[in-house]
């Protein structure tokens, strides 16, 4: 169910004017902006718990298992590449059969 048009504040209070609702709304934002986000919080916890030597290992450990998956990757894509040479040799060899 809506509210009247004046409508009531967070704390019941009533808001009569456009005014007051718009300053009303921008302190909250004011307020919401000035808060840390959800990142810079997470940030400030990793860096209480884990010291920034330990970040650097996993952050390398991540980019060695980059770089291993694109050695596989680049392992099948020469072994196809292979294959289709293999295969394209083979179909410009023709075999004449004779039929009786």
């Amino acid at each position: 169910m809506s509210e009247p048009r004046g409508g009531r504040g967070r704390r019941g209070r009533e808001l009569t004017t456009n005014e007051e609702r718009l300053a009303a709304v921008e302190a909250r934002l004011e307020r919401l902006e000035g808060s840390p986000t959800l990142r810079e919080r997470g940030r400030s916890v990793m860096y209480k718990v884990m010291p920034p030597e330990a970040s650097k290992h996993f952050r390398n450990a991540g980019r060695e298992q980059l770089l291993g998956i694109r050695s596989i990757v680049d392992f099948w894509i020469r072994r196809i590449d292979d294959a289709d040479q293999r295969a394209g040799a083979r179909s410009m060899e023709r075999e004449t059969i004779d039929i009786e």
